[in-house]
């Protein structure tokens, strides 16, 4: 009864530190956060405003592929979707209005977001 009872502790304890270190171990891309469940993150994730006098007032959101586009004084909101190439420093948007997807070349400054393409380019500023 003791061997049964020894070996039963161990495997318990075994157990325990393998959901220990599992719990511990990096979040995958897809996995769900741990807020309960929304998408992953990546460097553009979140609320950008873009004012200027040219264009007027923009809101855009990223959010894990999701991305929306607000013209505050326009009226115009759109949906759509985005991908983000890191290592190329490029950034597509789709925007259900628009008739094609835009690539643009992006530089990450802190809470700047520079946007460039070939026939524009915007200045954003996380909010």
């Amino acid at each position: 009864m003791k061997k049964v009872t020894k070996k039963l502790v161990v495997l318990l304890c075994m157990i325990m530190l393998m959901t220990a270190l599992a719990a511990c171990g990096d979040k995958k891309d897809g996995d769900s956060a741990s807020d309960g469940g929304s998408a992953s993150t990546d460097a553009v994730t979140g609320t950008w405003k873009q004012t200027d006098e040219v264009n007027g007032n923009w809101t855009w959101t990223f959010d894990g592929g999701k991305a929306t586009l607000v013209g505050e004084t326009t009226g115009f909101k759109g949906e759509g979707t985005y991908t983000l190439d890191e290592a190329n420093k490029k950034l597509k948007v789709k925007i259900d209005a628009w008739d094609n997807e835009k690539e643009y070349d992006y530089v990450l400054d802190g809470n700047k977001l520079s946007l460039k393409e070939k026939y524009s380019s915007y200045e954003l500023v996380k909010q």
